[in-house]
C-alpha cells in the first residue's frame, strides 16, 4: 500500500468508527434508560447488555473467512447494513425477549466491524506514528460514543424519533468506505498461537481487555441507571457518559504519546490504579455537581489510556495472521468481558441498589492491578508479561 492509499484507507476508517460511535453512544444507554422507566429489574437490564457479547462470541472464528471472501469494505458495508436493520427493529417489536434477539445479532455486526477495523488501521499503521495513529482511532470513538447520549434529552426516549436517528447515523457511517476502493488486508502466513493460547501469549493484555469491555458495556448499560438511583434526572443520567468520553477525547491523545515513549505495560499498571481511584471515589463525588463531572473525565480518560495503550502494543508486537488472531481473540475477550460485566453488575446492583455497580468496579480494577503488579515482579523478561 503507498501512502496515498494508506491515507485514504486511515481517513475512511477514522469518518466510519467517528459516525458508527455516535449511534453505539445513543443506543445502549437509550434501550438501558427505557427499560428503567417501564420498571424492569436491574438484573435484567444487565442481561439484555450481555446479549451483543454472545453475538460477538458467535461471530469471532467467522471473521477472517468473510474478509477473506468479501474484501474488508464490503464486509464492513455488510456489518453496517445489518445494524441498521436491527435498530429499526427495536421499536417494530417492542418487547424484551425481542430486544435480546436483536441485541444478540446486533452484537454480531457491531463487534465484527469494531474487530475488522482496528485489524486493518493496525496493520496499515506505520511503527514510528502508531501510538498516535491509535490514539485517534479511539479518540474519535470515544468522542463520537460521548455525543450519543445527547440526542437522548433532544429526542426522548419514547417511540421512534431516536433509533430512527441511529439508524441514519449508521447508514451515513458506509459512506467514507468508498473512499477506499479495492484495498484489502492483508492475511498472510500462520499464527504462532491460536484464540485459546493468546491467553498464555499475552495475559495482562487478556486482563485490561476485560476490564475495559466491562466498562464499555456494564458502564455503558448500567451507569445512567446508576446515577438515577442516587437521584439524578435521565438527562443527567446520560451525561455522565459524555463526561466520560469527553475525558476519553482529550486524555487518549497523551496517553498514545506516553505509550511511544515510556514502558508500556507500567504505563497501563498506571491506568489500573487510576481507574481503581476512580472507581473508589465515584460514590463519594456522585451528588458533587461540579466534582463529578471532573471525577468521570479523568475516569474516561485512564480508560481509553488503557484501550489506546493495548492497542498500540498489540500492533508493534503482532503481524500477519498473528495480528489478525491476536484481534480476534482480543475481541473475543471483549465478548466475554461484555457479556459478563453487565450481568454481574446488574445482580449486584439488585443485591445492593444502587452501589453494586461500584463494587464490582472496585473489585475489577483491584484484581487487575494486583495481578499485572505481581506478574511484573515475578517476570524475568518484563515484556513476556504483556
Amino acid at each position: 500500500m503507498n501512502k496515498s492509499e494508506r491515507k485514504r484507507a486511515l481517513a475512511a476508517i477514522f469518518a466510519c468508527v467517528t459516525i458508527y460511535g455516535l449511534t453505539l453512544g445513543l443506543i445502549r444507554p437509550l434501550v438501558a434508560l427505557i427499560l428503567e422507566s417501564r420498571g424492569t429489574e436491574k438484573s435484567l437490564i444487565g442481561l439484555n447488555a450481555t446479549m451483543p457479547a454472545f453475538g460477538m462470541l458467535i461471530i469471532a472464528p467467522l471473521i477472517p473467512l468473510l474478509i477473506r471472501k468479501m474484501g474488508i469494505r464490503n464486509f464492513l458495508l455488510s456489518c453496517l447494513t445489518l445494524d441498521v436493520c436491527m435498530i429499526l427493529f427495536y421499536p417494530l417489536f417492542d418487547h424484551l425477549y425481542a430486544w435480546m434477539i436483536i441485541g444478540l445479532i446486533a452484537g454480531a455486526a457491531t463487534n465484527a466491524l469494531l474487530v475488522a477495523s482496528e485489524t486493518w488501521i493496525n496493520e496499515i499503521a506505520v511503527d514510528a506514528t502508531r501510538g498516535r495513529v491509535m490514539a485517534t482511532y479511539n479518540a474519535l470513538f470515544i468522542f463520537s460514543m460521548a455525543l450519543g447520549p445527547l440526542v437522548i434529552p433532544l429526542a426522548g426516549i419514547e417511540g421512534w424519533a431516536p433509533f430512527l436517528i441511529g439508524s441514519f447515523f449508521v447508514a451515513m457511517a458506509s459512506i467514507p468506505l468508498f473512499w477506499v476502493g479495492s484495498t484489502n488486508m492483508t492475511l498472510q502466513g500462520k499464527s504462532s498461537f491460536n484464540l485459546v493460547s493468546f491467553v498464555l501469549v499475552a495475559p495482562v493484555i487478556c486482563m485490561a481487555i476485560i476490564l475495559f469491555a466491562w466498562k464499555e458495556f456494564a458502564g455503558s448499560s448500567l451507569l445512567p441507571v446508576y446515577g438515577v438511583g442516587n437521584g439524578l434526572s435521565q438527562s443527567e443520567a446520560a451525561i455522565m457518559l459524555t463526561a466520560l468520553g469527553v475525558g476519553g477525547l482529550i486524555l487518549t491523545f497523551p496517553f498514545g504519546w506516553l505509550a511511544d515513549h515510556m514502558d508500556r505495560y507500567k504505563l497501563l499498571l498506571l491506568c489500573g490504579v487510576g481507574i481503581l481511584i476512580g472507581a473508589i471515589a465515584l460514590p463519594v463525588v456522585i451528588d458533587k455537581g461540579a466534582a463529578l463531572w471532573i471525577m468521570l473525565f479523568f475516569w474516561g480518560g485512564l480508560f481509553a489510556g488503557l484501550y489506546t495503550v493495548i492497542m498500540t502494543i498489540v500492533g508493534q508486537r503482532f503481524r500477519g495472521m498473528e495480528l489478525v488472531v491476536a484481534n480476534i481473540s482480543i475481541g473475543i475477550l471483549w465478548g466475554l468481558g461484555s457479556l459478563t460485566g453487565p450481568s454481574l453488575t446488574g445482580l449486584a446492583m439488585d443485591i445492593w441498589d444502587p452501589h453494586g455497580f461500584v463494587v464490582v468496579f472496585v473489585l475489577a480494577s483491584l484484581v487487575f492491578v494486583l495481578f499485572s503488579w505481581i506478574r511484573w515482579l515475578r517476570a524475568e523478561d518484563k515484556a513476556a508479561v504483556l
